[in-house]
This record gives structure tokens, C-alpha cells and sequence, in this order.
């Protein structure tokens, strides 16, 4: 019988990844590679949220909503809490909002699911959208520099 994974303490409806969140804010403030290279190191650690709010497909149950660009290409979103999810709809609907807490790789490692082109990050409030280049090095074990990072413009 497989073992039933362990949901750590720090894990709960309310979680909320402040190193990312943090970081996130922090480039948004001054976008240069530094704090690229940055956010993208802090992705790496603890936890995101990805919506499951749609209803579960019967052969793969929950599915990870989506969405599109202005061209009409799939974006990943994704977020630092459920409070950045529950922001994305209006105050009376936010009870239906269902979101899973992944650990970070596993949700960055999303962005090879599909043909996704970036991901884009509490899109109700900092709303930052990421290349999927930038979060498939994120996902990896690779380390990530400024000098890295701006010589592969």
C-alpha cells in the first residue's frame, strides 16, 4: 500500500509564500536581472497556489484553470496565497474558489504541461507576467544569475 503523503504544518488554507511575494514585489519596484535573478531563486522555495476552481473532469479530476494572452495564447497562472486567488473574483463569490497549494517546483514544473508561453503571478494585485523560459530555469536545479539571465536576452 502506497504511503499517504504528509502535509506539513506550514501548509493550510491561508498559507502564503512571503519569500516570493517579497521578491516579487521587489522587481516590480526596480525590473532589472538582479531582481529577476532574485525572484526567480525564491520561486524555487516553499509553496504557490494553482486555481482548481473548474468543475474535476471525470478521467483526470481537477484541472488547473488557464488563461490567455491578448493574442490568445495559454498562461499559467499562478499565486503566492490563496488571498492573492480569492482576489482574482468578486467579494460574494469568493466561498467557490478552490485553490492547491503544490510545492514550488511541482507548480513551476507546470508550465511544460501544455503550451503555455509565461506564467503570471497574482494577477489581481502585482500581476507580474513571466516568460516561460524564465520559470522553466526556475524549475530546474540550474543557477540563476544576473549575468546569466541577461546574456540570454
Amino acid at each position: 500500500m502506497a504511503a499517504t503523503p504528509q502535509i506539513p504544518e506550514d501548509v493550510h488554507a491561508d498559507y502564503a509564500n512571503e519569500a516570493v511575494r517579497s521578491a516579487l514585489v521587489a522587481l516590480r519596484a526596480t525590473p532589472d536581472y538582479e531582481h529577476l535573478a532574485a525572484f526567480l531563486e525564491a520561486l524555487r522555495e516553499g509553496y504557490l497556489v494553482v486555481d482548481v476552481s473548474g468543475a474535476p473532469s471525470k478521467k483526470k479530476g481537477h484541472r488547473i484553470r488557464t488563461i490567455r494572452s491578448t493574442k490568445g495564447q495559454l498562461v499559467l497562472p499562478l499565486f503566492t496565497s490563496m488571498d492573492e486567488l480569492r482576489a482574482m473574483v468578486p467579494a460574494d463569490r469568493r466561498d467557490l474558489v478552490k485553490g492547491a497549494v503544490m510545492p514550488a517546483r511541482e507548480a513551476l514544473a507546470l508550465i511544460a504541461s501544455d503550451r503555455f508561453v509565461a506564467a503570471e503571478f497574482d494577477k489581481a494585485s502585482a500581476s507580474l507576467v513571466v516568460l516561460r523560459k524564465y520559470i522553466s530555469l526556475a524549475a530546474s536545479g540550474e543557477p540563476i544569475t544576473a549575468e546569466l539571465l541577461e546574456s540570454s536576452r
